[in-house]
């Protein structure tokens, strides 16, 4: 072999070693094999209305991408998980897709306390998790690559309180949290600051169990004490239940409802009375074709709920586009996002991975 030709060769490696770099760089494929995303969220149990609605958006996603040749022709392959809203079931689901699964990458927890319980894990393993409507502020504080698609539980709180002190006059309320949910007692320590700031006074405070189904007890011993408007935080299929039971006590003042539970389908239907009832919920700015579409294929309109599943999955695919499976690159690109589209509207997300930007409103069911 002459110099000549030694130097051709090593020309040609050289360039074909720059352009690899340049192809894994800029997010192409270096595999045919699907690209793997777990999907974890409460599938059964009392959170379940919140859950399956968040998979069917995700879903909707998903059949999106792939009906349109997937991430660069690869295929993203989906794997479910039910943490039924518990943390240690949440622990297990995350275990297996990280540890057998080999998925890098997760989406569509519902419950702060799976979420606070299984964030060492993703955070150990490096994996990119966007915990969708995981609503305690913690929850992104727990590491570099959590993110979160909804709100946290204190814009609400602080949305309510202000409306209640400031728009409805009141002077004297009480609250019921569920207290083995860190969300629940987010939502009441920063309702009870809000309404204190305003000149508000809080006369009572009481925690219940998720499990709960009577709650006569605890609102007649709140009753001992006049109060003129109520902070229900409860869960799905607890808050139409309690409503009903404060107004068979004949309580005929104001109650303001945990927006996710009283928003969630056939919970406002089950309500005895809906007078003088008030949620605090972004608004819904229907955004892209993706109301339309959603509803030809499935014959149903989508709800904020199933946009937010459908949001949490387009923002991993479009993450994927412009990264390839690059979780550290994702990462930038998703603290980057300034007045990003979903389909609810512009989002920006701040330093923690926490969603701004998002405005509200004050609605009764």
């Amino acid at each position: 072999m002459n110099n000549t030709t030694k130097w051709i060769i090593g020309i040609i490696i050289v360039v074909a070693i720059i352009w690899f770099g340049f192809l894994k760089k800029s997010g192409e494929p270096t595999s045919n094999e699907p690209i793997k995303i777990g999907f974890v969220s409460s599938l059964s149990g009392e959170a379940s209305t919140w859950g399956e609605p968040l998979k069917s958006g995700f879903d909707f996603a998903i059949d999106e991408i792939n009906k349109n040749g997937g991430i660069k022709g690869r295929l993203i392959e989906p794997f479910y998980e039910d943490d039924a809203c518990e943390a240690k079931t949440g622990v297990s689901a995350f275990s297996k897709l990280i540890d057998i699964n080999k998925v890098k990458i997760i989406t569509g927890t519902v419950c702060s306390s799976v979420a606070m319980s299984v964030s060492p894990k993703t955070q150990e393993n490096r994996v990119l998790y966007i915990a969708t409507g995981a609503t305690d502020p913690e929850v992104v504080k727990q590491g570099d690559l959590i993110f979160r698609m909804w709100v946290s539980d204190s814009y609400e709180a602080e949305e309510v309180g202000k409306y209640a002190v400031k728009e409805l006059n009141l002077k004297n309320m009480a609250i019921v949290y569920v207290n083995d949910n860190p969300a629940g007692a987010s939502l009441k320590d920063n309702f009870k600051s809000v309404v204190e700031s305003g000149g508000g006074k809080i006369i009572g405070t009481e925690g219940v169990s998720s499990k709960e189904n009577d709650f006569r007890t605890v609102f007649t011993k709140l009753m001992s004490s006049e109060f003129d408007g109520i902070y229900i935080m409860v869960m799905p299929d607890q808050m139409a239940t309690a409503i009903n039971q404060l107004r068979e006590l004949n309580y005929k003042g104001v109650v303001f409802a945990y927006a996710p539970s009283i928003y969630a389908e056939g919970v406002a239907s089950k309500l005895k009375n809906k007078d003088n009832i008030y949620y605090a919920i972004p608004v819904e700015k229907r955004e892209t074709n993706f109301w339309s579409d959603y509803k030809n294929t499935k014959g149903k309109e989508a709800d904020l709920l199933v946009a937010l599943g459908y949001d949490s999955g387009k923002i991993i695919i479009d993450g994927l586009n412009q990264c390839g499976e690059d979780n550290e690159c994702i990462k930038n690109y998703i603290l980057s996002l300034k007045n990003y589209q979903t389909v609810r509207g512009l989002l920006s997300f701040d330093k923690d991975g926490d969603v701004t930007g998002v405005d509200f409103e004050i609605k009764q069911p």
